[in-house]
């Protein structure tokens, strides 16, 4: 089964947020508001943050 959620960890403070690996729009973390990822067609570049793991 597919990977469709990642749990990420922002690089600036260490907050976890649960993302869908394919996000069409910017996401940011809710506590410093770093962007985590930007839209890419695809699956979303991950530029603020480091994945901790991938969910069901």
């Amino acid at each position: 089964m597919a990977k469709n959620f990642l749990k990420v960890a922002c690089r600036d403070c260490s907050n976890e947020t649960t993302i869908f690996s394919r996000a069409t729009t910017v996401v940011s973390c809710n506590v410093c508001g770093a962007t985590l990822t930007n839209p890419s067609g695809g699956k979303a570049d991950l530029i603020g943050c480091t994945v901790v793991e991938a969910l069901e």
